[in-house]
């Protein structure tokens, strides 16, 4: 026997709650459920900015905001001046969570747990009688006579609205692809990069604001970065690797970076500082030459 509903919402993310929750504050009468695969619901929010949540960013203007976007710009402008940063933070105020901007411009709750955000999430969902159903993997979906036919693997859902918050789901995307929906291909994004080279290899842990730049291409990106077991990570490479997701696929990932540590400081000041610490520390031994002396400040 299928279970009817006005709203269903397919995905038990941040994005289906955030859309079931506003759908109920502007209509208590309707009847939504959240169909969720797995087996607990918001299961990203809960590691995302490492455990705090990073909930929105500091930027109030939407011209300005669409800009921190590798793609989607254009489209983005007008859902940002509908909704921006400060509705975020005025809409979390309001359910009870305060946010806090740090020094980079991310926002987070003041108790820097992202269980504050799961937790005001729950309690509004509980204040509209949500159902929250999860382990209801979507199967099917069917639209016929103004009402979708929603088939997961042990239940029928009957609902004149459909709601997609599926994420990074390509069986979702067939799905909507079967009913005429056009789907770009996806390519990863915000990704550390795998570079074997020796001169990195003693360095692992060593961390300083850089810029780098995709040889034989126009991509670059300044941030802190990172020297990891496996190559190079920190804001400044997810930065890169974001904004040249499908140059870089294109290349295959096989690609020359070149990274001047130096970033805003220019090799004159910087022989300079040398020449002063030389001087106040001649006798002091850091570590052997060879294990510092770099052909090249670019790699």
């Amino acid at each position: 026997m299928s279970k009817q509903y006005d709203v269903v919402i397919a995905g038990g993310g941040a994005a289906g709650f955030f859309t079931a929750i506003n759908i109920a504050e502007r209509n208590p009468r309707l009847t939504i459920a959240i169909l969720e695969r797995g087996k607990e619901v918001l299961a990203k929010v809960r590691v995302s900015g490492g455990g705090r949540c990073n909930v929105t960013h500091a930027c109030f203007i939407p011209n300005e905001l669409v800009k921190f976007y590798p793609r989607g710009e254009r489209e983005l402008k007008g859902p940002f001046n509908r909704f921006c940063s400060g509705d975020t933070i005025e809409w979390f105020e309001k359910h009870g969570v305060e946010l806090k901007i740090e020094e980079d411009g991310r926002m987070f709750p003041v108790t820097d747990s992202s269980q504050t955000i799961i937790d005001c999430f729950l309690a509004a969902a509980k204040k509209y009688s949500i159902h929250i159903l999860t382990v209801q993997s979507i199967q099917s979906l069917y639209h016929a006579d103004d009402y979708w036919k929603i088939q997961t693997q042990d239940e029928t859902y009957i609902a004149p609205n459909l709601v997609m918050t599926t994420g990074s789901n390509p069986k979702m995307w067939d799905m909507m692809q079967e009913l005429g929906h056009k789907i770009v291909p996806p390519v990863p994004s915000l990704f550390t990069f795998n570079i074997k080279d020796p001169r990195i290899k003693d360095l692992m842990g060593v961390s300083a604001v850089a810029e780098v730049k995709v040889k034989g291409s126009k991509l670059k990106a300044s941030g802190p970065t990172l020297i990891t077991h496996w190559g190079m990570s920190g804001p400044g490479i997810l930065r890169l690797s974001a904004w040249g997701a499908r140059e870089l696929a294109d290349k295959d990932y096989r690609f020359t970076i070149l990274v001047n540590w130096l970033h805003n400081v220019t090799f004159e000041e910087c022989e300079e500082t040398l020449r002063e610490l030389k001087l106040e520390h001649a006798k002091k031994t850091v570590a052997k030459k060879s294990q510092f002396d770099f052909p090249n400040i670019l790699w």
